[in-house]
């Protein structure tokens, strides 16, 4: 294995672990607006007291979002080496954590949010600019998009455990249920929000294992001529 693609599975390996760490903060301690079921004039007021942890959620989320694009690239580049020319799952998986740049929207709707009330704007034109839907429902059809091509890929290539492969095909078809929670009136997203909640929880075991086992091993290619005849 040539020396830089080691460093690359082991700084996609060390992203994904601060990826976990970021997650794990944003849920225990950071600050977020209240759910639409509460009254504009609470919101507006807690985007008022509360807006330093308000802003620092939203810092927070951003370097989630950049952490889980470096360790994706990294898990995409791994099966790219695994997989010889004739695989192309890597690209379902690249596509796939590209696409979780979206989640910068939310973040950049908590900073407008705050940032309007701040300057005192008022009523109801506020909510347009109020991040909709239950937490995390925009990046999970990208996630699930992810973790198809990265399960698949790692099952087929064998440059990830068994049990990493399988679970993240699991995932990605739990994270499809968990975003169909915008279709509900429900602010936690119902019972798709449940399968969200689930998704979000196995994705830090899929992370950790997978970012475990890109420090501890290499991809072995896979010949071109025996993926060809399988």
């Amino acid at each position: 294995m040539h020396r830089s693609d080691r460093t690359i599975d082991r700084f996609g390996a060390a992203s994904g672990l601060a990826a976990v760490i970021l997650l794990l903060a944003i849920i225990m301690v950071s600050t977020a607006l209240p759910p639409p079921n509460h009254s504009l004039a609470q919101i507006t007021r807690s985007a008022n007291e509360d807006s330093a942890g308000i802003l620092r959620g939203a810092y927070l989320g951003a370097l989630f979002t950049g952490t889980l694009i470096v360790f994706g690239a990294a898990v995409a580049a791994r099966l790219r080496r695994a997989e010889g020319a004739a695989g192309g799952w890597w690209i379902v998986a690249l596509a796939g954590i590209a696409g979780t740049s979206v989640g910068l929207v939310v973040n950049m709707l908590s900073i407008t949010f705050v940032r309007a009330v701040g300057h005192g704007v008022h009523g109801d034109a506020l909510w347009v600019g109020y991040p909709s839907g239950p937490d995390g429902v925009l990046i999970a059809i990208p996630l699930a998009v992810f973790l198809l091509g990265a399960g698949i890929g790692a099952r087929e290539s064998c440059s990830l455990p068994s049990w990493v492969a399988w679970l993240g095909i699991i995932l990605a078809a739990t994270f499809v249920v968990g975003a169909a929670g915008v279709a509900g009136d429900e602010v936690d997203g119902g019972i798709p929000g449940l399968f969200l909640l689930i998704g979000y929880a196995g994705l830090v075991v899929w992370i950790v294992g997978s970012s475990v086992s890109m420090l501890r091993q290499s991809p072995s290619p896979v010949p071109a001529t025996a993926t060809a005849f399988e």
